[in-house]
């Protein structure tokens, strides 16, 4: 069980890095550095949409193998 965790951590930790680099620098301006927002930024179905998602979905995953994994690991020992 504990190789499943490293193995998900590892596959998740990847798609994470990925999908940060596939993503397109939002800091235009300097109002969108402060927080402000365009909205057409991100419109239905949009590549940037998609992607905020999908590394939202693997923050996720890769943060609970990492405990899941840490717990099994403390357990083991």
């Amino acid at each position: 069980m504990l190789t499943a965790m490293l193995i998900t951590s590892l596959v998740s930790g990847l798609a994470l890095i990925i999908t940060v680099t596939l993503q397109t620098s939002k800091a235009e301006s300097f109002s969108a550095a402060m927080g402000g927002s365009d909205a057409t930024q991100f419109r239905k179905g949009t590549r940037e949409e998609l992607l905020a998602r999908v590394t939202k979905y693997m923050a996720i995953i890769w943060i609970a193998s990492c405990c899941v994994g840490a717990v099994l690991w403390y357990h083991a020992q």
